[in-house]
């Protein structure tokens, strides 16, 4: 027996190492039955069989175990919460260095119909002047937006009871609610903020039973935050009658867009959010600017509805949002001046703002306290501030070496905390830097990191196409006519003639 072994030792040792290797799982199952037969012949018949019938039992056992693949392939799962990186696999499997991930490609925006079309303002003043004092009575904030507000706080407070107790609702209306006007619905006036504790959440979520656990949400501040948000958009559309419009939980402060009880298509609406500081700090600042300067909250009114009725305000679209559009207008009225004065000071002036940018930890500039400059050349007013504010945006400023900070309040370049927003355009041509809008409560946040190459054009179009109105005499109602995207075949055709002229 032991010759017979030697012997078979020898021959598989002559194989070659290629038909080894082909015949590997053959030649293991040989050599492991060789094993067990000859381990098993000094035993006696019984024991004999009770061995030979738990090889055949688990050899039937493991016919049905599922076979493995002889790629190994990236879990989804892994790879998608870090573990695992399936560019870094691919390139390890075909020896080159991962390459940059490809660029999203940006599509332009094309008309759809709208069920309720909204035309252009009309004025019954005659001239510049008159029809932008007309708009400014319409906009501005008025008691009846103001008693709005407070219902709509009134209405989710008494929804949210239930899940969230002790969460405190607090509503902000920048101009007056009350107005229908282009994108209304998809640019609200009114932000409702549910302020309450991660601990308070966790717990309203358990009672909820929110599935997948909290233990994940504990973890993550801003999946709770989003959690939270589900939550209470599911109860205030189950028992308080609002109807939900879209989500945005991709941006940096995540909300809801919800339409106000009773309201239907192109009626009132309103941004939802939890925990969000950006609505205090909007309605804080343009406080401040009413008391410092009447003239600037005046102005970061017309600003936010030019840019809203012309489609360059909305978020979801890469344009700018309306906070960023009032900080344009009061750093035009810091540092927009030809002669270096302006009209308000730096945020360190903002007595109420410069107060909350220090809670949030934003820093002061030593010396930038400086005093507001009157007006030597007799008082400009709102309308031709807004013609030199779309000029100075149009002309002068240099978006890509300057920056623009409320917290500093004259012109300076981006600071090195500040990350810049450099667009690579699908074209191919040289790439462009998107407005670096520094937000005074945080200064590490660009406010222009959201723009894409698409809405950047689109932003200098409607500013070059302000300023030259704006100079030919143009009535605002031409200027504010609600701007519509283009055919979809139009559209194709002009992204097709840019790919063409790129290559």
């Amino acid at each position: 027996m032991s010759s017979t072994w030697n012997t078979t030792v020898k021959n598989l040792t002559c194989l070659d190492k290629e038909a080894l290797t082909q015949q590997a799982p053959m030649l293991t199952m040989a050599l492991c039955a060789a094993a067990v037969l000859f381990a098993t012949v000094p035993l006696q018949i019984p024991e004999l069989t009770i061995a030979l019938f738990g090889a055949m039992v688990y050899a039937w056992l493991h016919m049905f175990e599922p076979k493995k693949q002889g790629k190994t392939m990236a879990d989804p799962l892994k790879a998608e919460r870090g573990y695992l990186k399936s560019k870094d696999i691919e390139a390890s499997m075909s020896g080159h260095a991962a390459r940059p991930s490809k660029k999203k490609e940006v599509k332009q925006e094309c008309r759809k119909p709208s069920s309720v079309p909204i035309s252009a303002p009309t004025f019954q003043g005659v001239g510049w002047e008159a029809e932008v004092g007309e708009l400014l009575s319409q906009i501005m904030p008025t008691a009846e937006g103001n008693q709005m507000v407070k219902d709509l706080v009134s209405s989710v407070k008494r929804a949210i009871w239930p899940f969230l107790p002790e969460a405190e609702v607090a509503g902000f209306a920048i101009g007056n609610p009350a107005r229908r006007c282009a994108y209304g619905v998809a640019v609200p006036e009114i932000d409702i903020v549910l302020t309450v504790s991660p601990e308070v959440i966790l717990r309203g979520l358990e009672r909820k039973g929110t599935p997948g656990g909290c233990s994940v949400l504990r973890r993550d501040p801003r999946k709770l935050h989003k959690a939270a948000i589900r939550a209470c958009t599911d109860q205030l559309v189950s028992k308080a009658g609002f109807k939900f419009r879209r989500s945005a939980f991709k941006s940096e402060d995540p909300k809801v867009t919800l339409l106000a009880p009773g309201a239907s298509e192109g009626a009132v609406s309103l941004d939802f959010s939890v925990n969000s500081a950006m609505p205090l700090h909007s309605a804080a600042l343009l406080t401040e600017c009413g008391r410092l300067e009447p003239r600037a909250k005046e102005l970061i009114l017309l600003v936010r509805r030019w840019a809203r009725d012309r489609g360059i305000s909305h978020v979801a679209k890469g344009h700018l949002p309306p906070y960023a559009w009032s900080l344009l207008a009061v750093y035009f009225l810091q540092a927009g001046s030809e002669d270096g004065s302006g009209l308000l000071p730096p945020l360190a002036g903002f007595e109420r703002s410069a107060a909350l940018a220090g809670k949030a930890g934003s820093r002061m500039e030593s010396g930038s306290e400086r005093s507001p400059s009157k007006d030597t050349e007799g008082q400009k007013s709102t309308a031709a501030l807004f013609k030199e504010f779309v000029h100075f945006y149009a002309e002068d400023f240099n978006y890509r070496n300057e920056a623009v900070s409320v917290r500093l309040g004259r012109r300076a370049p981006p600071e090195i905390a500040l990350p810049l927003n450099v667009i690579v355009p699908q074209s191919g041509v040289a790439t462009e830097v998107a407005p670096s809008i520094e937000d005074p409560f945080d200064v590490k946040r660009n406010l222009g990191s959201c723009m894409t190459a698409v809405s950047f054009a689109r932003l200098r179009e409607e500013l070059s196409r302000v300023d030259a109105m704006c100079s030919s005499g143009c009535p605002l109602e031409k200027l504010l006519e609600p701007w519509v995207p283009p055919e979809r075949e139009v559209a194709e055709s002009n992204h097709s003639s840019d790919e063409a002229l790129a290559g």
